[in-house]
């Protein structure tokens, strides 16, 4: 153990992203979620790599999001919402380039105007080879951070937090915290934006994250 790498980069909203078109990264999304979509006459015909397959993505906004028609909105949560779109599968794509080498991103975002995206390799040469074709599918890729695992078994120290010890009303608070990327870098949201998308005051979302991280990190340093 200890090869793992945890990347982070950035990338224009515009093509190969599957965002161009979509938003135009002035207002922050979050909780991206993608899935694959292979044609189902492709699958019978058995084609190890079929054409035609297209992306379904999923994200979170602003519930007011001037989106285009192919957008769906298929959740409303009052001043958020959760939008749906599909495209073609692209190669360029950076989720594409992922795909080939078998590495998920764990982590999607759009802010500032750029897609920022996180992902873990199990060594350097993959490592090596996902940057440099994100690179050649777009010259304005940016290496934001790389954080190499240093961990052993020996090292490791795990501990295990009973998620029963939140009250039901805390879970809630600091899922929605998290969704909407308040505890981000820079924050996607502050105290009081999250606190409205609940229907609560400020005041009291910040006792109830406060008493959630009182709990957590109590099992942690200890």
């Amino acid at each position: 153990m200890g090869a793992g790498i945890r990347a982070e980069v950035s990338l224009p909203t515009v093509s190969p992203s599957p965002f161009d078109g979509v938003v135009d990264g002035s207002i922050p999304i979050y909780s991206v979620a993608r899935s694959r979509v292979t044609p189902a006459s492709a699958v019978a015909d058995g084609d190890e790599a079929p054409d035609g397959d297209t992306v379904v993505i999923e994200f979170l906004a602003d519930a007011d999001l001037d989106v285009p028609e192919n957008v769906e909105t298929v959740f409303d949560y009052g001043r958020k919402a959760a939008y749906r779109f599909e495209v073609p599968c692209v190669d360029e794509s950076p989720f594409s380039v992922l795909d080939r080498h078998g590495v998920p991103a764990t982590e999607t975002a759009v802010r500032d105007g750029r897609l920022l995206v996180t992902f873990h390799a199990t060594d350097l040469p993959t490592l090596r080879t996902v940057l440099e074709e994100l690179q050649e599918s777009c010259a304005d890729m940016q290496v934001l951070r790389l954080l190499q695992s240093s961990t052993t078994p020996e090292e490791s120290d795990p501990v295990t937090f009973d998620r029963s010890e939140l009250t039901e009303r805390q879970r809630e608070v600091l899922s929605a915290a998290y969704d909407a990327g308040y505890f981000d870098h820079p924050k996607g949201a502050n105290a009081g934006e999250v606190a409205a998308d609940l229907g609560i005051d400020r005041s009291t979302f910040s006792e109830h994250i406060a008493a959630a991280q009182r709990k957590i990190l109590a099992t942690v340093l200890d």
